[in-house]
């Protein structure tokens, strides 16, 4: 079975309407079944800034095989790390697992069942906290190439034996926009970085960043007011600015 290839699709959502001029800029994709209905004056563009690649060499598809032969604690920090393991088993393993975020644990119950996740939770931080109260003494970590260093140094920390595996990379790919946007979605530290590699954005536009590491890392590259979601979900995000531009009206 061949790995998973191509994570997210790139595509935009531009209402056509002529007279919707408050524009929220999405950093990433998202399904159009999340996007709720939008008031008419506004407009959203969905423009991804990273592109995530599955990584499909046979040392790290034979190693993801011979995991899931034996019983393991999992970590599960994105929804793309699930979709590239899933992408490379043949059959449900043994795994007790842990994972961060509302579409990580919809992607894990997806595959694997419900009954499956041991715990969640919204941040790194918090969800090392979980494991670490679990007393569990050794956990596979499966990551990307950009992971942060939250989490595992906080269970390398405490004695805890971490085996990290990286099966999927970020790429950056940056674009330089002709419309500056009214407010500005980010859902990860990656895309904050490719975006200010090419842009700017006004002292008043709005920044929404879903987690507090995304947060901080917009504080590096811009003191405009940074909005965190209190929930790791990319719809969530969105109903924040929704709700910020119906009180926000261009005039």
């Amino acid at each position: 079975m061949n790995c998973y290839e191509t994570v997210e699709m790139k595509y935009w959502n531009i209402n056509s309407m002529r007279d919707r001029r408050f524009t929220i800029l999405s950093t990433a994709s998202m399904p159009l079944e999340k996007i709720p209905p939008l008031p008419e004056s506004v407009e959203i563009r969905m423009v991804p800034f990273i592109e995530i690649l599955a990584r499909q060499d046979e040392e790290t598809k034979s190693r993801i095989t011979e995991l899931a032969k034996e019983k393991h604690t999992v970590i599960f920090t994105s929804v793309q790390a699930v979709r590239a393991v899933t992408a490379c088993l043949q059959h449900k393993p043994d795994w007790k697992m842990y994972c961060v975020g509302t579409e990580t644990r919809s992607s894990i119950g997806n595959w694997f069942g419900p009954n499956a996740i041991q715990h969640s939770a919204e941040n790194a931080q918090a969800l090392s906290e979980i494991i670490i109260g679990d007393h569990i003494k050794e956990a596979i970590f499966f990551c990307g190439d950009q992971r942060m260093d939250i989490l595992p140094e906080k269970l390398k920390n405490r004695g805890i034996r971490l085996t990290e595996l990286i099966v999927y990379e970020t790429r950056l790919t940056p674009i330089r926009l002709e419309k500056p946007p009214d407010a500005v979605l980010f859902f990860s530290p990656t895309a904050v970085r490719s975006f200010f590699s090419m842009n700017s954005i006004s002292p008043a536009t709005p920044v929404f960043a879903m987690g507090k590491t995304t947060a901080a890392t917009l504080k590096q590259y811009t003191g405009n007011p940074v909005i965190i979601s209190s929930e790791a979900d990319k719809a969530f995000v969105l109903n924040l600015a929704l709700e910020y531009a119906g009180s926000h009206p261009i005039i």
